[in-house]
C-alpha cells in the first residue's frame, strides 16, 4: 500500500517537472560539446568527450536534486553553511597552484574547484537566514551589515585564492537575494554611492598587481598587444571574423592557429562567434535568455519566500556568468576567467550548473 502510494507521488512529481528547463539546457551544452570540438581537435580530441561524458552525468545530478525537496536545505541550512566554510578552506591545505591561483582539489583523474561549491551553498544558506532573521522587515544598513556578515567569510575565503570573478558574482548576487527580500529604496541608494565611492580603494588597496593590469588592459588592450592584451585582441579578431553569419563550423581560424589561447574554457564564445557570427550569437543569447527567464518564471510564482529567494540566486548566478563572460571576450569588460557556464568546458562547472537547475527544478515541484 505503501509503495503504490509513493509511486503515486512520484509519477505526480514527474508531470509537473518542466522539461522544458532541463531542454533548454541541453541544448546549450550540445553546441558547447560541437564548440569544444571545433576548438580542439587538432589540439587535445579528447576535451570533447570528456564533456560529452560530464554532460550524461550532469543528466542524473540533474534529476537527483530535482526530486531532493528543496525544503530540507532550509531545514539543516546551519549544517550547510559549516560544510561551506570547510570546503572553501580545505583548498588551502589540499589544493594545487595553477596559473598563480590555488583553487582547485585533485582528486586523481578529476579535479574540483570549491568555489563553484561555495557559491551555490552560500545561496540556500543566505536565502534561509534571511528568511528566519528578516521575516517581516528587512530596512537599512544594519540589516545589510548583517545579512552582509553571514556572508563575509564565504567571500574572503573564496577571494584569498585568489577568485575576484566568484567574489564579484557572489557580491552581486547577494545584492539581487536582499532586493527580492525587500530592501527599502533609501538603503539601496545609500549602498550604490558606497560601491562607487569604495571602487578607487578597492583598485589600489584590494587587487593584486596582475589584477590591476587586467583593469588597465580592459581599459587599453592595445597597449600591450603582445602581452596582457593578446587574449582580448585575439577574441576580438575571432568575433570580427565571423561577421553575421559566421565562417562555418570546424572553419575558426583564431583557435586552429592557436593565436587565441583557452579557446574551449575562457573564449569559448569567441570561436562559436566566429564559426556562427552575429545570428548565431544572438541564437545563443536568446538560449541563455529563456534559461533565465523559466528559473525567474518559476520564482514569481512560488509563494514560498525560501523558494523564491534561492530561484533568483541561482538566475543571478547564471546571468552575471553571461554577462562577465561576453563581456570579457568582447573587450568591454576585464579579464576575471569566469566560464560561460554551460558552454565552457569544465566538469565541476558542469555539474554544478545542473545541480541549480535541479534545485529550481525542487523548488516547482515542491512549493505546493
Amino acid at each position: 500500500m505503501g509503495r503504490g502510494r509513493d509511486f503515486r507521488l512520484g509519477l505526480k512529481k514527474i508531470k509537473k517537472m518542466n522539461i522544458f528547463l532541463l531542454l533548454n539546457a541541453l541544448i546549450i551544452v550540445a553546441i558547447s560539446i560541437l564548440t569544444i570540438y571545433s576548438a580542439t581537435i587538432h589540439k587535445t580530441p579528447s576535451f570533447y568527450k570528456k564533456e560529452l561524458f560530464w554532460g550524461v552525468i550532469g543528466i542524473f545530478v540533474y534529476l537527483f536534486f530535482s526530486f531532493v525537496d528543496y525544503r530540507k536545505y532550509a531545514k539543516y541550512y546551519k549544517v550547510l553553511y559549516i560544510m561551506n566554510i570547510g570546503i572553501l578552506a580545505s583548498v588551502y591545505v589540499l589544493g594545487v597552484k595553477r596559473l598563480g591561483a590555488q583553487r582547485w582539489i585533485d582528486l586523481g583523474p578529476i579535479s574540483i574547484q570549491p568555489s563553484e561549491i561555495g557559491k551555490v551553498l552560500a545561496i540556500l544558506t543566505l536565502s534561509e537566514f534571511l528568511v528566519v532573521k528578516y521575516r517581516d522587515r528587512f530596512v537599512g544598513l544594519k540589516s545589510v551589515i548583517v545579512a552582509g556578515l553571514h556572508i563575509l567569510p564565504i567571500m574572503l575565503l573564496i577571494l584569498k585564492q585568489p577568485d575576484l570573478g566568484t567574489t564579484l558574482i557572489l557580491t552581486m548576487t547577494f545584492c539581487v537575494i536582499i532586493f527580492i527580500h525587500g530592501i527599502d529604496w533609501k538603503t539601496i541608494i545609500i549602498m550604490g554611492i558606497g560601491g562607487i565611492v569604495s571602487v578607487p580603494a578597492a583598485y589600489f588597496f584590494l587587487l593584486k598587481p596582475y589584477q590591476r593590469q587586467r583593469v588597465l588592459t580592459f581599459l587599453n588592450p592595445e597597449a600591450d598587444l603582445l602581452g596582457s592584451g593578446w587574449n582580448v585582441t585575439q577574441s576580438m579578431i575571432a568575433i570580427g571574423s565571423g561577421g553575421m553569419y559566421g565562417k562555418g563550423f570546424l572553419q575558426s581560424t583564431q583557435s586552429k592557429l592557436r593565436f587565441l589561447p583557452e579557446a574551449h574554457t575562457d573564449f569559448i564564445g569567441s570561436v562559436f562567434l566566429e564559426e556562427r557570427g552575429f545570428v548565431g550569437g544572438l541564437v545563443l543569447l536568446g538560449l541563455y535568455f529563456l534559461l533565465i527567464v523559466q528559473i525567474v518564471y518559476i520564482a514569481d510564482t512560488t509563494e514560498d519566500k525560501y523558494g523564491k529567494l534561492i530561484c533568483y540566486g541561482i538566475a543571478s548566478i547564471f546571468l552575471f556568468h553571461l554577462i562577465i563572460n561576453v563581456g570579457m571576450i568582447m573587450g568591454i569588460m576585464p579579464v576575471t576567467g569566469k566560464p560561460l557556464l554551460l558552454m565552457s568546458y569544465g566538469g565541476t562547472s558542469l555539474l554544478i550548473s545542473f545541480m541549480m537547475l535541479g534545485i529550481v527544478q525542487s523548488v516547482k515541484l515542491y512549493r505546493d
